[in-house]
C-alpha cells in the first residue's frame, strides 16, 4: 500500500508530469544559450543569389548565411509579389545592407559604386526603374550605408558618425526621421510597392514619416535587448524611456489593426500594412538572424555576457559598438559628403548633421566617441531625465500624429476607435 488516498492516486503521474516540464522550461530559460543546437544551420535560398558573392573573401559559410538572410527577411516583410526581377533586386540591396551593418570597412559608398562586386546604380535600377520614387529611394540607400558602414568600420569615430548620433538626440521627430533611414522602413514599403508593380502609389511626406514611426516604435520596442547587447546608437528606446516600450508597442498594435481594417480590400495598402506587421515582431520569431529559437522560443530576453560577447564576434550578422579611445579630425571628408548630400543623403540630413554640434540641453551626456563602454548600455548620447520625458510624452502623443493624417483610421470600427 502506497498509504495515498485514490484521490492522491490519481493526480500523481500527472503532477510528475508538470513538475517535470516545468523543470525542463526553467533548464531552457536559465540557460537559453544551450536550448536548441543551432551550429548546423542549413542555409535556403534561390539560385538567382547564390554566386553573388563569389568574388567577396568571406568563407563560404558566412556568403550561405548572408544569402539565407536576405531570402528571410525579402519573405518576412514583402511575402507576396508580382515582379521577380525586382524582388531579386531587393534581395541583393539587402545582401549589401547586411554587410554594411557588421563589416563597414568593405563598403565605401561614396568612394566607389562598386560594392561586394554589384552595380549599386544598376541593381537600384533593377527595383525602381520606372517608378516615381526611383531617385529619392536611390539617395536613402546610398545615406543608410553612408552611416551604417562608418559605424561598423574603422571610420566609427570620424567627424561624420560623431556629428550623426550627436543629431539623433535633437529631438523626437529629428530621431524618428533619421531612424527610418537607419531601418530602411521607407525604402522598404517602395520596394514593396515596387515589387507589386504598384509604381504609382505613394505617400505624402507627413503620412509617410507617421508609417515610418509606427514601423520603428514596433520594432525597437520588441528588439529593445538585441540593441543594447550591441550597445545601439540607433534604438528608440535608448532615448525614450524604458518603461514606456510595453505601452508603446499596445499602442501602435492597435493602431496597426485600425489601419488594416480601415485599408482592408485596397491592394496598394495591403502591401504596407503587410510590411509594418512583419518588421513590427514576428521577423524576431521566423527570421534566423534573431534569438528566438536559442532562447526558448521567447522574445525580450535581456542579454547575457554570452551574447554581448557573440555580437563582437559578429554571430547571426550581428554587431557590437564598443567605445574607442580615438578622435578622427577628419574635417575634409566630413565637408566633401556634405557637399554631396544631395547624392548621398536623405534630403534634410546636412542640416541636422551642420546643427549636431549645437548645445541644446546642459544636461545631456555628448561625447567625442559613441559606443557603450560597459554592459547593458546603448551606445550613443545619454538624454538627462527631464528630456527622456518629454520624448516619453512625444511617443505617446502618437495617436493624435496617426489619426491626423489617416482620419480613417478613426472610422473603421470596434468599440472604440480614436485611440486615445
Amino acid at each position: 500500500m502506497s498509504g495515498k488516498t485514490p484521490y492522491q492516486e490519481l493526480w500523481a503521474y500527472p503532477l510528475r508530469l508538470f513538475h517535470s516540464f516545468r523543470k525542463n522550461s526553467a533548464d531552457l530559460t536559465s540557460n537559453p544559450e544551450q536550448s536548441a543546437p543551432t551550429d548546423k544551420e542549413k542555409w535556403y535560398y534561390p539560385v538567382e543569389i547564390a554566386n553573388d558573392l563569389e568574388h567577396a573573401d568571406f568563407p563560404q559559410r558566412v556568403k550561405e548565411e548572408v544569402y539565407a538572410c536576405a531570402w528571410e527577411y525579402t519573405r518576412c516583410v514583402i511575402p507576396q509579389y508580382t515582379n521577380w526581377k525586382r524582388y531579386v533586386a531587393f534581395m541583393r540591396i539587402i545582401i549589401i545592407g547586411i554587410i554594411a551593418e557588421y563589416n563597414g570597412d568593405l563598403i565605401k559608398v561614396a568612394e566607389t559604386d562598386i560594392l561586394l562586386g554589384y552595380n549599386l546604380t544598376a541593381v537600384l535600377a533593377d527595383l525602381f526603374q520606372g517608378t516615381q520614387i526611383h531617385t529619392e529611394m536611390a539617395r536613402e540607400f546610398r545615406c543608410f550605408l553612408l552611416v551604417t558602414a562608418d559605424k561598423s568600420s574603422s571610420r566609427r569615430d570620424g567627424l561624420l558618425f560623431r556629428s550623426y548620433v550627436n543629431a539623433l538626440a535633437k529631438s523626437p521627430s529629428q530621431w524618428f526621421r533619421m531612424r527610418d533611414t537607419d531601418a530602411l522602413i521607407r525604402f522598404t514599403l517602395g520596394a514593396a510597392l515596387a515589387c507589386n508593380d504598384l509604381d504609382g502609389v505613394w505617400y505624402t511626406e507627413k503620412q509617410m514619416e507617421t508609417l515610418c514611426e509606427l514601423g520603428a516604435t514596433l520594432y525597437d520596442s520588441v528588439a529593445f535587448f538585441k540593441h543594447r547587447a550591441e550597445a545601439e546608437t540607433n534604438s528608440t528606446f535608448a532615448y525614450v524611456p524604458s518603461s514606456v516600450r510595453v505601452e508603446a508597442f499596445h499602442q501602435c498594435r492597435e493602431l496597426l489593426w485600425a489601419l488594416d481594417v480601415a485599408w482592408a480590400g485596397k491592394p496598394e495598402h495591403l502591401i504596407v500594412i503587410n510590411f509594418l506587421r512583419f518588421f513590427g515582431g514576428p521577423i524576431h520569431m521566423m527570421m534566423r538572424r534573431y534569438r528566438f529559437v536559442e532562447e526558448g522560443l521567447t522574445i525580450g530576453r535581456p542579454e547575457t555576457e554570452t551574447v554581448v560577447k557573440q555580437a563582437r564576434q559578429h554571430l547571426k550578422l550581428w554587431n557590437r559598438v564598443d567605445a574607442e579611445k580615438c578622435n578622427f579630425r577628419d574635417f575634409e571628408r566630413y565637408k566633401d559628403l556634405t557637399a554631396r548630400s544631395n547624392e548621398l543623403m536623405f534630403s534634410g540630413l546636412r542640416d541636422f548633421l551642420d546643427a549636431s554640434s549645437e548645445e541644446s540641453c546642459e544636461d545631456c551626456q555628448q561625447r567625442q566617441t559613441y559606443g557603450a563602454e560597459n554592459s547593458y548600455a546603448f551606445g550613443g548620447v545619454q538624454l538627462c531625465s527631464k528630456c527622456k520625458e518629454l520624448w516619453g510624452a512625444y511617443v505617446r502623443s502618437f495617436p493624435d500624429r496617426l489619426n491626423s493624417v489617416f482620419p480613417e483610421a478613426q472610422r473603421s470600427g470596434g468599440s472604440d476607435c480614436q485611440i486615445k
